[in-house]
């Protein structure tokens, strides 16, 4: 059964994710999905059955070379490929999609610039409407890094779901470092005892025992005239963090970043992996 999604375009970025992927299945024996969507021809042809796509030839040849590419480099996975036609964001939409596979993991620009991000592009559709959790993972990560995972928290029930969504990938023997934004200002005694019950917890239902964490204040932002964006890009270089954990959920900080527009600045400054875990 396959666990691990990979949208594939043929393009860098696309390569630099099945890699990523690759070694994540190699340490956690799942099965990799590559998936190409056909888009080209769906509303010209709409109406016509048994009609094959002029590019449909050429996208499986590239498919089969990507995939010997794969285990040439990593002879012990398990490789399938699935093609469809049809938007990419739609097709993951599907409930099938949901009960088969774990995570998507797809390819960004990052740090290259990220304008398509918010023009159509398939990774911010994906992150979107995606109904399982959701790996971006830039060109620049071209080896797998897990010992410092970064995950923005409120003491949300929701945050340590989104946990328990990365584990399968790597695994609970890291050091997980908290990224509080103290908006309500609160005592720093207060918020400290808040920190430790929560640290306490995650312990007991991840066996993450390795954690500590950081607070801003939201002045920290605007002291340094950054946004919120650019402010947890600079914590991230900072704290030397290998990949970031964002909650998608309608009461979540994801949330806060769509409603700030301040997903376009993240996109732009994408630096490492960004996993957006999905709670209801």
């Amino acid at each position: 059964m396959s666990k691990l999604l990979i949208p594939i375009d043929f393009s860098e970025n696309a390569s630099v994710a099945a890699h990523y992927a690759a070694q994540i299945a190699i340490t956690t024996n799942n099965e990799i999905t590559l998936f190409h969507s056909f888009t080209s021809h769906i509303n010209k042809f709409a109406n016509t059955k048994h009609l094959v796509d002029p590019s449909e030839e050429d996208a499986k040849l590239k498919m089969e070379t990507l995939v010997a590419e794969l285990l040439q480099k990593y002879p012990s996975i398990k490789i399938s490929t699935r093609f469809a036609n049809g938007i990419l964001a739609e097709s993951l939409e599907k409930q099938e999609i949901k009960d088969r596979y774990q995570t998507v993991i797809m390819g960004t620009k990052g740090a290259t610039g990220l304008e398509s991000v918010l023009i159509g592009s398939n990774t911010y559709d994906v992150i979107k409407e995606s109904k399982i959790p959701v790996l971006a993972v830039p060109k620049n990560a071209t080896k797998l890094k897990k010992d410092n995972i970064g995950l923005l928290t409120n003491f949300k029930p929701g945050e340590l779901e989104v946990l328990k969504q990365a584990i399968p990938l790597y695994g609970n023997n890291f050091h997980l470092q908290l990224i509080h934004i103290n908006t309500k200002e609160l005592e720093i005694n207060t918020l400290g005892n808040k920190l430790e019950n929560w640290i306490e917890q995650i312990i007991a239902e991840t066996g993450i025992e390795d954690i500590s964490y950081i607070v801003k204040s939201p002045s920290y932002f605007a002291g340094s005239r950054e946004n919120i964006a650019n402010g947890i890009h600079t914590i991230i270089r900072d704290e030397d963090i290998d990949v970031i954990l964002i909650t998608k959920s309608r009461k979540s900080f994801f949330q806060n970043i769509f409603t700030e527009n301040i997903v376009k600045h993240m996109a732009f400054e994408i630096e490492v992996p960004n996993f957006f875990g999905r709670v209801e």
